[in-house]
C-alpha cells in the first residue's frame, strides 16, 4: 500500500485541511485516497484540528508530488463528498535517518497472538505468542494501521483453513503471508502489483524463517498464471482499499474455495456497505467484521 522513503534522503510533507463540522471521520475516505500512492506514501494521518475548523491530513512522501495532479485529486474528492479542501501545502523535510526515525517511533505491537516487532527492538516475545520480525522498509505493513491489525485479529480468530493454499493479494511486506505460514504451518502465496514489495516480502519471509512455506509472485491482481493455477483457495486475504476490492470481488469469488474465506481490509467504515455489496452479488457473504476507529476488515465466505 505505501513505501518509505529510503535511508537518509529528505522526504516531502503534504497537508490540507477538509473543512467538515462532525466530529468523526466519516465520509472523508475520499480525501485520504487522494493521498495514497503505493509509490511514494509513507504515513497518512487525519485528525480534529478545531483551530482549523476541520480535519487536518498530513502524509510524508519520498519526493515532491505533482501539485496539480494533487489538487486534481482533491477536487475530484471534494465533488465526491460535498467538502472542500484548504490549506494545502507541500514542503521539504529536513536530511534524517528516515528508516531509523520509523523504527524509533515503533514500539512491538501485540495484536491476539501476534507480537510484531522491529528487529531493533531486544523485548522478547511473550510466552504462547507468535513472533513477526519486521523493520520498516519500503513496503506497507508493520502491524501499526488498523487494517493491518484488523486482519491479525481476522486471522487470530479463525479455524485453519480447509481445502486449498492461502493467498495473500497485495502482500506489501508480506506479515499477513508470514503470519498465516507461521499460525498454521501452511504454504502462502504472496503477490503484488509493486516490485519492491514483492523482494521485501520474500526478505521478510527468510527474516522470519518462513521462506520455504511462501512463494512471492508480481501480479496484478490475478493476472500472473501462477495465481490462478494454485487456486482454488481455502483462504484469500487481500488488505488493499476499497475500489481494488470492489473490482476484484468477481475473481476472489472465482478463485475461493467453497468452504474457503477472504479476509478483505483497507476500508474505511463508510465504505463497508459498498464492498458488501458487491461481494453480495457474487455470491459471498459477510461471516465476521473486526471494525478499528473508522476502519472495518471483513471476512467472507460462500452462501
Amino acid at each position: 500500500m505505501s513505501s518509505r522513503p529510503e535511508s537518509g534522503t529528505r522526504g516531502w510533507s503534504v497537508e490540507f485541511v477538509v473543512e467538515a463540522g462532525g466530529d468523526d471521520a466519516d465520509g472523508l475516505g475520499p480525501f485520504e485516497s487522494a493521498l495514497d500512492d503505493p509509490a511514494e506514501s509513507v504515513t497518512v494521518s487525519c485528525f480534529r484540528d478545531r483551530e482549523a475548523r476541520g480535519w487536518r491530513f498530513r502524509s510524508v512522501r519520498v519526493s515532491r508530488p505533482d501539485e496539480s495532479e494533487l489538487r486534481s485529486r482533491l477536487a475530484v474528492a471534494a465533488a465526491v463528498t460535498g467538502m472542500q479542501a484548504s490549506s494545502l501545502s507541500v514542503l521539504p523535510l529536513p536530511e534524517m535517518d528516515w528508516i531509523a526515525e520509523v523504527n524509533r517511533r515503533s514500539p512491538p505491537i501485540r495484536v491476539g497472538r501476534f507480537f510484531v516487532r522491529g528487529s531493533h527492538v531486544a523485548e522478547e516475545a511473550p510466552r504462547g505468542c507468535i513472533e513477526i520480525v519486521l523493520d520498516a522498509g519500503r513496503a506497507f505493513g508493520t502491524g501499526s494501521h488498523e487494517s493491518t491489525r484488523g486482519c491479525l485479529i481476522a486471522l487470530d480468530a479463525m479455524a485453519p483453513p480447509g481445502d486449498g493454499r492461502i493467498l495473500d493479494l497485495g502482500t506489501g511486506s508480506g506479515i499477513l503471508a508470514i503470519a498465516a505460514a507461521k499460525l498454521w504451518r501452511r504454504p502462502v502465496l504472496a503477490a503484488d502489483i509493486d516490485p519492491v514489495s514483492v523482494a521485501t516480502a520474500r526478505e521478510n519471509a527468510g527474516l522470519n524463517a518462513v521462506e520455504t512455506l511462501t512463494e512471492t509472485r508480481r501480479s496484478q491482481g490475478f493476472s500472473n498464471p501462477r495465481l490462478r493455477a494454485r487456486a482454488p483457495y481455502a483462504l484469500i486475504l487481500a488488505n488493499i482499499l476499497a475500489d481494488p476490492l470492489i473490482r476484484l470481488a468477481p475473481a476472489i469469488a472465482r478463485y475461493l474455495h467453497r468452504d474457503g474465506r477472504a479476509i478483505l481490509s483497507g476500508l474505511l467504515e463508510d465504505q463497508e456497505a459498498r464492498v458488501a455489496a458487491a461481494y453480495g452479488s457474487v455470491g459471498l457473504s459477510i461471516r465476521d467484521r473486526h471494525p478499528i476507529d473508522t476502519w472495518t476488515t471483513l471476512v467472507v465466505g460462500h452462501g
